[in-house]
């Protein structure tokens, strides 16, 4: 169980960190001077990139913690 958490953990880092640098780029300054409605897209980031692991976790073929039939 303890593997699959950290595997789990380790696909929302990355979704969230390749997430968070798209959207800062796309908005083109940096945080310091972002307003409400960058900090807005930045916050919807957070729970957009929970997708990917939720897809994983539905997947029967994913072995690493996906649904499958392996105990």
């Amino acid at each position: 169980m303890k593997a699959q958490c950290t595997a789990m953990a380790g696909t929302y880092i990355r979704g969230l960190l390749l997430l968070l640098i798209t959207l800062m780029a796309s908005v083109g300054k940096t945080p310091l001077e972002f307003n409400a409605a960058d900090w807005h897209l930045i916050a919807n980031g957070l729970w957009a990139s929970g997708v990917p692991v939720i897809m994983r976790a539905l997947n029967p073929k994913d072995s690493n913690y996906g649904i499958s039939k392996k105990e």
